[in-house]
């Protein structure tokens, strides 16, 4: 079989987020009319502000959010739909990171369910560096709050997207044995470090157990990220 060279770099973070997010844009149905009225409080702007997250009217969604911050800066779900769509909407590790400071308020005024863990898990991928341990975290434990997490406002999010963000962060940080589990938690590749003949991955042989790590997570990704 034809032997492919280890591959040169590691996908960039604030990438595969944005790949992870890909589903997060539309394409569930969502068919139910928006809130009519002007929301007077902020529990009603954050309604309105999930409604609009819902239909990918990602600014708008921001904007309701923000007002509901503005009227009462302790109210948790708000900062949470803040960083969701500021998640959303982020093209850099710089705007990633605006996320992750919305999830850290919302932790801040007990919002700590696995929304705000999962959502802050994929920012701190997005930001990469020093923040990978923290996307590690983050993946793991919203799992271990909900080992069958899906987020109620874009289901294309799910734990298998808590996974991949493990995986790809742990790769990101050259463990490529912790970021195999991860990923085969997702879809089985059947790579054993110790056995240079199970480095296969679509038929292709890779000439090292981390090159086999990354075509694998470069192929689950693709297939599943949501």
């Amino acid at each position: 079989m034809k032997r492919r060279p280890i591959l040169a770099t590691l996908l960039a973070a604030c990438v595969l987020a944005a790949l992870l997010l890909s589903g997060c844009r539309g394409d569930d149905d969502d068919s139910s009319p928006l809130t009519p009225t002007t929301p007077d409080t902020a529990a009603a702007y954050t309604t309105r502000g999930w409604e609009r997250f819902g239909a990918a009217n990602f600014s708008d969604a921001l904007a309701d959010f923000n007002a509901a911050i503005q009227l009462d800066a302790t109210y948790g779900e708000a900062h949470t739909g803040q960083g969701w769509t500021r998640l959303s909407l982020a093209t850099s590790p710089v705007s990633m990171n605006t996320a992750v400071v919305s999830f850290d308020n919302a932790i801040d005024n007990e919002e700590n369910g696995a929304d705000v863990l999962a959502g802050r898990a994929a920012a701190n991928l997005g930001v990469g560096g020093a923040s990978l341990d923290n996307a590690v975290d983050d993946a793991q434990a919203a799992l271990t709050a909900d080992a069958a997490y899906v987020f109620s406002h874009r289901t294309s999010f799910n734990a298998l997207d808590l996974h991949l963000i493990d995986a790809f962060a742990q790769a990101a940080r050259a463990n490529f044995s912790e970021a195999l589990t991860a990923a085969d938690l997702v879809l089985d590749s059947g790579i054993e470090q110790d056995d240079a003949g199970t480095w296969v991955v679509d038929g292709t042989t890779y000439d090292s157990f981390n090159g086999a790590v990354l075509a694998h997570l470069h192929k689950v990704s693709g297939q599943f990220s949501g």
